[in-house]
């Protein structure tokens, strides 16, 4: 496995038909893979395709894990969320158009990338917020609120991908029970099978052992017989000779 580490989303998009099965791509931020959420998903689509891993140190993304590869999924379900959504959003603003009541305004453009470091510098202590206003080139309204909706949509995330997990883990509990059900009724079938097969030898062991009792009884009973015979031959030959002497 081989991790790389692209500055920025041109970087990027530079590494990405070089990238291996296998591969690892580590960033910063997001903001150096894509500038939209919409850039966002189709750099993790083209990450998935591929095979590769991504780990994001300030958003706490590392694919590797199984909760990691929730990342793909999410990408891939907003992606295509994306995609559906954007016809009646194009159609929305049409209607809205023709009809007058369009008032959106194109936003003020700001490099993703030093916007992440400038704030990330303010937000350690390093520079104060107007030094972080100038360096961006915002007025306060628009940095805050550009925070704030950063601050927002992480949120948003964060609870998607906490939801996500927390339906992967119920899910994971009901197959673990269902697992341990499995197993409980395995166990009692061969705990009687072992009942069995004890009852049997039991049974078994109780047969020998009236079959030796047999034995010696009949090995006693013919040795009885044995004895009587040869006191009855010897009673007889007492007999005959007494005879043989009075004639």
């Amino acid at each position: 496995m081989t991790i790389y580490t692209p500055a920025d989303k041109q970087d990027f998009q530079t590494l990405l038909p070089t990238l291996r099965e296998g591969d690892c791509v580590q960033i910063g931020s997001f903001s150096a893979l894509a500038a939209t959420a919409a850039e966002l998903f189709e750099a993790a689509a083209a990450l998935e395709e591929r095979g590769a891993e991504l780990i994001s140190l300030r958003e706490g993304i590392d694919t590797r894990g199984e909760g990691g590869k929730l990342f793909f999924v999410l990408c891939r379900s907003l992606r295509e969320l994306e995609r559906a959504d954007a016809p009646r959003r194009r159609d929305g603003i049409e209607r809205a158009k023709e009809e007058g009541r369009y008032k959106g305004r194109k936003p003020i453009a700001v490099d993703e990338g030093l916007f992440d470091s400038v704030v990330s510098l303010w937000q350690s202590g390093q520079i104060t917020a107007r030094d972080a206003m100038a360096r961006l080139d915002l007025k306060p309204n628009t940095f805050y609120r550009r925070i704030k909706e950063r601050e927002e949509q992480k949120m948003k995330d964060y609870k998607k991908v906490e939801h996500e997990i927390k339906a992967e883990i119920k899910e994971a509990a009901k197959q673990s029970r269902r697992d341990l059900d499995a197993l409980k009724k395995q166990v009692r079938a061969e705990a009687k099978e072992v009942r069995k097969a004890a009852d049997e030898k039991l049974e078994l062991h109780d047969v020998e052992r009236e079959m030796r009792h047999e034995r010696i009884r009949a090995e006693v009973e013919h040795r009885d017989a044995v004895r009587q015979m040869k006191k009855d031959v010897e009673a007889e030959a007492k007999e005959l000779k007494k005879l043989t002497e009075q004639d």
